[in-house]
């Protein structure tokens, strides 16, 4: 019998919402959280509240934020250091790395000028059965539409992906479902996110509200299998995206 996977994908607009984020992750008790937005310094936060360890890798540095509806530069944020992305476990992990779709290891850039794009991966163990699970923070465009960017973006995303036999992958795509880039993830990777939802975007939490957009997705190739996927609203700006992954291969 194969193992099952508790899985956990979530955008926690840095640490703007940790009393929720924290007591949600502990009571659901997943083999893999994978965080995008995360800032660098709150990663022994929650090595330490989850039991777990963490692998962060840095997209850049936040110096832009929203004040009513515009946005500005923020310093403040700046000085909280590197915001990224994270997956944090506590199975036994036999491989693991960072592949950039755009830009490169180093300093890590200020947001308002650029910031990277990555895919950070695992491979972890639960019960004999291996699971690789990468994450990513996929590119930003203002209407959802796609843009000379994101195309460049995710045809070198494919060629990342193209390096695993098998992987699961979830994160925040920044491109809703329906338009042309989930479209073209959906062609080459199932789709785990169950139809009935029409939004990954927190209708409280998030600062334009009630917004009906499919933005954090989970996809897998045929070696794994999702299962009881659900999203969680209330905990961040974006909902949670949790479920179940199996081998069957």
């Amino acid at each position: 019998m194969s193992a099952k996977l508790k899985l956990i994908s979530l955008n926690i607009e840095m640490d703007k919402h940790l009393p929720q984020v924290l007591p949600f992750l502990q009571a659901e008790q997943p083999d893999v959280v994978c965080l995008q937005e995360v800032f660098e310094k709150d990663r022994k936060v929650f090595e330490e509240a989850l039991g777990m360890t963490g692998y962060f890798e840095p997209i850049s540095i936040v110096d832009i934020k929203y004040v009513d509806g515009n946005l500005v530069s923020a310093e403040e944020l700046a000085e909280k250091g590197p915001q990224g992305v994270a997956i944090f476990t506590k199975l036994p992990v036999h491989a693991g790395g960072v592949l950039y779709y755009h830009g490169q290891p180093g300093e890590v850039p200020r947001h308002s000028i650029d910031y990277r794009r990555l895919l950070l991966w695992r491979e972890v163990e639960k019960d004999g059965d291996r699971f690789t699970i990468g994450t990513t923070h996929f590119t930003w465009t203002p209407d959802g539409n796609i843009s000379e960017e994101q195309d460049r973006d995710i045809q070198a995303l494919f060629k990342v992906l193209a390096e695993f036999s098998e992987i699961a992958f979830c994160g925040d795509f920044n491109a809703p479902r329906g338009r042309e880039v989930w479209g073209e993830i959906a062609k080459r990777y199932k789709d785990n996110i169950p139809e009935e939802y029409v939004s990954s975007v927190d209708p409280v939490l998030h600062r334009a509200k009630q917004l009906e957009v499919m933005v954090d997705g989970l996809f897998t190739t045929p070696g794994f299998v999702a299962s009881e996927v659900r999203l969680v609203e209330g905990v961040s700006d974006h909902k949670a995206v949790v479920g179940f992954l199996e081998c069957i291969k």
